[in-house]
């Protein structure tokens, strides 16, 4: 089991790896720029390759990349299409060159154009991106006002018109906010498994939630001190699946101490159930 989180990278790519040592992580998540703006961050050459450096020589893998939070990429209009589609490539194309083994997507709101012309968005967009050499992964939502990909029906819309080159990012509390109860796993594989292979998952967005089971409210909260619980998070960590994927935590923080506190409780549950 690997056990990381998601870091900033203000002060650069090296800065990350720093900060995932004093974490204790051996997989970590970032974004390469500002996840609310369109302005991107130009990088030398030189730090990639120190970076890549760093991360073989200190066994720190997998590396997620995230997309910033301003692409919608259920998006109708042409014009803002284009956009993202542009934008992407250079996002994707860096991740392939900073050596990160996934590229985490959110599915994106069809607004008021209705679910399954929203989906159909999706697809269409990502085809665009079939080719990658990057894992691509399309996280799962809370279904908050009009997102899509809050339920695994939507899931395997997207996945079965598209290339082996895409697969899952598993939030928890996502999926408990819009009604998969984490603290009972064998039913939320059934319920997953009637629309797709679990083998599509393969990392988990590891975060409790401040808000009730079917809520449809996407509030994170610390590992323990929200509804799903150490209960469930022990659930998942010890299922035979679930457990032996990659953790990243997104969890509320100030400071990495924070972080720190919800990677050691993650910790001790993966060494009391042997995955560590």
């Amino acid at each position: 089991m690997k056990i990381g989180a998601h870091l900033w990278i203000g002060e650069g790519l090296l800065k990350t790896i720093e900060h995932c040592e004093y974490l204790k992580c051996n997989t970590f998540q970032i974004f390469l720029s500002n996840p609310r703006s369109w302005k991107r961050k130009y990088r030398e050459k030189e730090e990639i390759e120190k970076f890549k450096g760093e991360l073989k020589k200190k066994n720190i893998n997998p590396i997620a990349v995230h997309m910033p939070y301003i692409l919608n990429v259920a998006e109708d209009d042409k014009k803002i299409k284009r956009r993202i589609v542009e934008f992407l490539e250079i996002e994707i194309e860096e991740s392939e060159k900073i050596g990160a083994d996934f590229y985490v997507i959110h599915p994106g709101f069809h607004k008021d154009l209705g679910e399954k012309r929203g989906l159909k968005n999706i697809v269409e967009l990502l085809k665009n991106f079939s080719n990658a050499k990057i894992k691509i992964l399309i996280e799962n939502t809370s279904g908050q006002g009009t997102s899509l990909g809050y339920n695994f029906e939507h899931l395997s819309f997207i996945l079965e018109k598209l290339t082996s080159n895409f697969g899952i990012c598993f939030d928890t509390a996502h999926a408990f906010q819009s009604g998969y109860n984490i603290k009972d796993v064998e039913k939320v594989k059934k319920d997953i498994e009637k629309f797709i292979d679990l083998s599509y998952i393969l990392l988990i967005h590891a975060n409790d939630s401040k808000t009730d089971l079917g809520s449809k409210i996407d509030r994170h909260e610390h590992i323990g001190k929200g509804k799903i619980g150490i209960k469930g998070f022990e659930e998942i960590i010890k299922d035979k699946y679930f457990g032996n994927l990659p953790f990243i935590i997104e969890t509320p923080k100030l400071s990495l101490k924070e972080d720190k506190k919800n990677v050691e409780i993650l910790r001790k549950i993966g060494e009391k159930y042997g995955k560590i």
